[in-house]
């Protein structure tokens, strides 16, 4: 019952946020002009503080093997992502086939991973999340962006490579790699400005709620993939970990995370490279209010099955 209300309050927060961006966009507050600078500014900006600061974690001596193995089982996770992507999506139309790849790839462990993990998992579950976000990120910001880039291979790596948030991922791993730190009000602005993603991407979203017609929230493509994101996926990652031998909070873990909803960075991107941003604003929000349904009951599912 907690886990279910912690949900509904994270739920309910990110339709607040929406509409707040639905409203601004009706009453003229934000323009076409404002609406596009705000997509630039959360993906050169925001979005690169927001990954580098997922790196700043510190990792007790106690905790490394858990961390070995949480490592391990995402990296084997986000590899299974990428090959279901390309066999499910291979003849979908290129926009929609960019976003729907993407959205496999980057759930949104930002917003919701963090409070959805902390009340069933508590803080040593965070702290896992924390570890698994770091190769996380790096599938993420690689393999992921290379989804919405086109041309050649040399064209696409230029595209990837000028991308700020990759050279957030190197830098942020050397840090933890060596434990360096940044120098404290350094440290503060990059994590602040990096805390800004979430309001702003989901404000973001809102301003496309307007565009959204009703084809397209009945639209059978953004189901469908609903219900591969939030359920059959959970469920398949859940079974492998179980043949794998895997359990405890690693499991848990790793099984919750596969579990969420669509990534509100898939809206932005969409935007920022020419794709159906249309259609990724659908799938998210879509994704999100089902998520209330779909959350609980993978979760009864999971302890059942590690028991």
């Amino acid at each position: 019952m907690e886990t279910i209300t912690t949900i509904l309050k994270l739920q309910i927060t990110l339709l607040l946020l929406i509409t707040a961006g639905a409203a601004g966009k009706k009453l003229g507050v934000i323009t076409q002009g404002f609406s596009d600078g705000l997509s630039k500014f959360l993906m050169n900006i925001v979005l690169p503080c927001s990954i580098f600061s997922s790196f700043q974690t510190e990792l007790g001596d106690d905790i490394w093997r858990q961390s070995a193995q949480i490592l391990l089982v995402t990296v084997a996770v986000h590899i299974f992502y990428i090959l279901l992507g390309a066999a499910v999506y291979r003849k979908s139309d290129p926009d929609r086939r960019a976003v729907l790849r993407f959205a496999i790839l980057c759930p949104n462990t930002n917003f919701m991973g963090m409070p959805v993990i902390n009340g069933i998992y508590g803080s040593a579950g965070v702290l896992l999340l924390s570890v698994a976000l770091v190769p996380a990120r790096c599938f993420v910001m690689t393999v992921g962006l290379s989804y919405f880039l086109a041309g050649s291979l040399s064209a696409r790596l230029k595209g990837l490579f000028s991308n700020p948030s990759i050279w957030a991922v190197f830098a942020g791993a050397v840090m933890l790699l060596f434990r360096w730190h940044l120098w404290q009000p350094l440290a503060k602005a990059v994590s602040s400005l990096g805390s800004c993603n979430t309001p702003l991407a989901m404000i973001l979203i809102g301003t496309m709620l307007t565009s959204l017609t009703r084809e397209m929230l009945t639209d059978r493509s953004v189901w469908s993939f609903c219900a591969l994101r939030l359920l059959i996926i959970p469920l398949a990652v859940a079974l492998g970990l179980r043949l794998a031998g895997a359990g405890g909070i690693v499991a848990g873990v790793s099984a919750t995370m596969s579990a969420l909803p669509a990534g509100a960075v898939t809206m932005i991107y969409a935007k920022a490279y020419g794709r159906d941003d249309v259609f990724a604003a659908a799938c998210i929000i879509v994704s999100v209010l089902a998520s209330v349904i779909t959350i609980p009951l993978v979760n009864i599912g999971f302890s059942l099955l590690f028991q």
